[in-house]
């Protein structure tokens, strides 16, 4: 597993399309190359607060009507029981790899494979949605991985 702060494995990053007898890459191509680092950062960020267990780094990237559902019981926690886990379990070990971020419009999914302990992986996946051009993450799903 590659540390968080490695962001190499980014399957969505396009590359400016050149078309014949054009220079310069096309804006909207450079735009979504700009969503997907900045949605790369705000990946890592989250992943540290969970690393410190700190809701005052997680907070601000995260929309006030942000829901959590859990992948393996499929219960939706509220709010304060989230808060309250991320603040009693912080991993510090915490690593991630297989990072894909996928971007459509004002809408964007970050999903990694996770590690924290050895022989025990899950999967997360995050959605996005651009509010007045900053990215906050609206949803968020963790489920475990079958060992291998």
């Amino acid at each position: 597993m590659r540390n968080a702060s490695m962001c190499e494995g980014i399957w969505a990053r396009p590359r400016p399309f050149r078309s014949a007898g054009h220079a310069q890459a096309q804006p909207h191509m450079e735009a979504v190359v700009d969503d997907v680092e900045a949605l790369g950062d705000r990946n890592l960020r989250f992943i540290e607060a969970c690393r410190q267990g700190s809701w005052e780094m997680l907070q601000p990237i995260l929309s006030p009507s942000f829901a959590y559902l859990d992948g393996a019981t499929g219960e939706v926690w509220e709010m304060d029981r989230y808060i309250k886990d991320l603040r009693e379990n912080p991993a510090p070990t915490l690593v991630i790899d297989q990072l894909a971020i996928h971007v459509d419009g004002d809408t964007a999914v970050a999903s990694a494979r996770t590690q924290s302990r050895p022989g025990q992986s899950n999967r997360y996946i995050d959605t996005y949605e651009r509010r007045g051009g900053e990215w906050l993450c609206v949803h968020a799903c963790v489920w475990p991985l079958q060992a291998s």
